[in-house]
């Protein structure tokens, strides 16, 4: 639930409990999945978010309190409410991009939900470098080729599409792949996909 927004003092509220917690939420997603909730559904997770930043935070909020006014304070405050998510945010979604916290919690015998909803996005959000994969298509016929940092694939749960950047053909006698001449990329559209195999590049 998100409070009224009728009022100055609620506005400011808002912007204190509400605006962190966001900008920690969106940056993180950049490392995850790239989607949000919406707003209106994620409000006590922004604020929960919030709480535990300021928690970290408190003693360069003690130090910006006592802090005379003028814009060198103003400066501080907006910094901390709006810079200082953005790095939390990158920091615990890079932490979840590589399962830091993860692989702590599994030493210490915990099992905790993956940050990331499905193996989708898990895989392809793993693709660092170059990566040979093959899509089987609903016909049965396979497209090959390296999924590089110019290809592309959907985290849209409705939409999982892939471009593939470059095509390669995998001959069926075993002999050695070849990258297509011209090269050429392929978009695959999520209905023709029934599954997807992945090679590291060596």
């Amino acid at each position: 639930m998100m409070p009224d927004m009728k009022g100055l003092a609620n506005v400011q509220l808002i912007i204190a409990f509400i605006v962190p917690g966001l900008i920690i939420t969106y940056v993180r997603s950049r490392f995850i999945t790239g989607r949000m909730g919406k707003l209106s559904e994620d409000g006590l997770a922004h604020l929960a978010l919030t709480i535990v930043y300021y928690g970290l935070t408190l003693p360069l909020i003690e130090g910006i309190v006592i802090m005379p006014s003028g814009p060198a304070k103003n400066l501080c405050w907006v910094v901390l409410i709006a810079v200082g998510p953005a790095v939390f945010g990158m920091v615990l979604g890079v932490s979840a991009q590589y399962e830091w916290i993860r692989r702590l919690a599994h030493k210490l015998g915990m099992r905790p939900v993956h940050s990331t909803p499905n193996s989708w996005d898990w895989r392809f959000s793993r693709c660092n470098n170059d990566t040979f994969i093959m899509v089987t298509l609903a016909d049965g016929s396979t497209a090959t080729g390296i999924f590089g940092n110019r290809s592309f694939a959907s985290s849209d749960p409705g939409e999982r599409d892939i471009y593939i950047q470059e095509l390669w053909d995998v001959p069926d006698d075993g002999s050695p792949w070849t990258r297509l001449e011209p090269v050429r990329g392929v978009l695959i559209p999520a209905k023709e996909i029934r599954y997807v195999n992945f090679w590291s590049v060596t």
